[in-house]
């Protein structure tokens, strides 16, 4: 009915293009006359980063409205915000989430997580979440029920390389694991947007078939730009006869994201490419050194291949 209707209009403002599927299952949602607390009226001491609806000088408390399973450890979340309302997050962007009193001595513990959602969709945003064992807020959010209240900031530091990411001709991407939602977010605009016709090359690890996040979506985009991207899946477990091979959609690799991978898939160093990185704390020391620091570090492998600072993004 209408509900579903509005549930899949994820039309792209402005452009007139339909950006593709994010989700694969309706999921498990609030009722339809479920209510939104709406922000209080903004006091003029309230600060933002960027144009994100979330302010960055305090936390934002909104309601979990919906939940799906994307695979065996993964979860898609849904949070509500006031009706008609994006959560206009600018590319490349993450936001804070806050899993209260989890720490040591009951402190808060805050990560950063990237919407997989576009701006496009209206009253709410979506959060494709992986479990690693042992992780504090992935399983804090895997218990949480509809209609639970999770708080949410942006501030400057999770204001990333900005689109359209002037004097950049060709982009190679870099991730492993749930480190693919930041560079779908770069994806989204890269391949939706009229006129921006550059090469992409994408490099995505992951232990196994089973393990891949946004399949389905990343093939959707290779068989609408054959000529610009080229998506390469790197399975450090997976076995070599289980049949899941190369396609006219995509590349399969067997092994980690390492130095010969890149030197062969990624675009050379020069002036106007840019490699983009997201991935665990232990993927960033190898590649290009620690997401907190936005020189390249020497003896990664990105160094060793000759790129430069200003040729690499920490997503």
């Amino acid at each position: 009915g209408r509900h579903m209707a509005e549930y899949f209009s994820h039309v792209r403002l402005r452009t007139g293009f339909a950006p593709t599927r994010v989700l694969t299952k309706a999921p498990r949602a609030l009722p339809i006359d479920a209510t939104v607390t709406e922000k209080k009226a903004e006091p003029a001491e309230l600060e933002y980063a960027s144009c994100c609806f979330l302010p960055s000088s305090e936390w934002t408390s909104l309601p979990l409205c919906g939940r799906f399973e994307c695979s065996h450890d993964s979860t898609v979340y849904e949070f509500a915000l006031p009706r008609c309302t994006s959560l206009n997050l600018p590319a490349c962007s993450c936001i804070l989430l806050q899993a209260p009193g989890l720490g040591p001595n009951g402190a808060d513990v805050i990560r950063p997580y990237t919407p997989i959602s576009e701006n496009g969709m209206l009253g709410k945003f979506q959060l494709l979440i992986k479990r690693y064992a042992g992780a504090i807020v992935s399983n804090y959010m895997y218990k949480l029920k509809l209609g639970d209240r999770v708080q949410f900031k942006h501030i400057k530091f999770n204001v990333k390389k900005q689109y359209p990411f002037t004097g950049i001709k060709t982009i190679s991407l870099i991730c492993a694991g749930s480190g693919i939602t930041p560079v779908y977010q770069a994806l989204l605009k890269l391949m939706y947007t009229p006129e921006d016709n550059r090469k992409v090359v994408l490099l995505n690890g992951n232990r196994a078939k089973g393990d891949l996040l946004l399949f389905e979506e990343l093939r959707s985009f290779a068989r609408a730009y054959p000529r610009r991207l080229t998506v390469v899946h790197c399975l450090s477990q997976e076995p070599l006869n289980n049949g899941f091979c190369s396609t006219d959609e995509y590349i399969v690799e067997h092994g980690r994201i390492d130095e010969d991978k890149i030197r062969r898939y990624c675009f050379p160093p020069s002036d106007d490419t840019c490699v983009m990185v997201c991935g665990l704390p232990v993927m960033y020391e190898m590649w290009c050194g620690p997401r907190s620091e936005p020189e390249l570090k020497e003896g990664t492998v990105l160094h060793r291949l000759g790129y430069s600072t200003s040729m690499v993004a920490k997503l």
